[in-house]
């Protein structure tokens, strides 16, 4: 992948994350109730969650779709520091829900590709 598609694909995460992050937080405040440990942030703390799960889904989603080649590298680099952020912080049920949503997204990513080639074989 060309260093050009690299950094499209990244901005291209950011901009998907940035409009899904009201979803997800209000999902998150729906089904966990608001975030009641932060000390500091918006005016509805729950969006902060929603962004990084948003990230966490879309870069998984996305990246493993059309950046297969460099799977480990993206592990390494975008989703295990969250992961590792969120459970360094105490913040042990954002960091389940991260761990099950990076699942999703790997499933939801598998199945495409799998359809996909299935679809490129006919």
């Amino acid at each position: 992948m060309s260093k050009k598609n690299k950094i499209l694909l990244f901005f291209s995460v950011i901009i998907i994350t940035i409009i899904f992050t009201p979803l997800f937080g209000s999902l998150y405040n729906k089904y966990f109730g608001p975030i009641t440990n932060w000390f500091w942030g918006p005016s509805h703390p729950e969006y902060l969650g929603g962004f990084t799960f948003s990230f966490l889904f879309f870069g998984s989603l996305l990246s493993w779709i059309f950046y297969q080649k460099m799977k480990v590298k993206y592990w390494l680099y975008y989703v295990l520091p969250f992961l590792i952020f969120m459970f360094l912080l105490g913040a042990y049920e954002e960091f389940i829900i991260g761990t099950g949503i990076v699942i999703l997204g790997w499933l939801l990513a598998q199945g495409s590709l799998l359809i996909y080639k299935k679809f490129k074989k006919t």
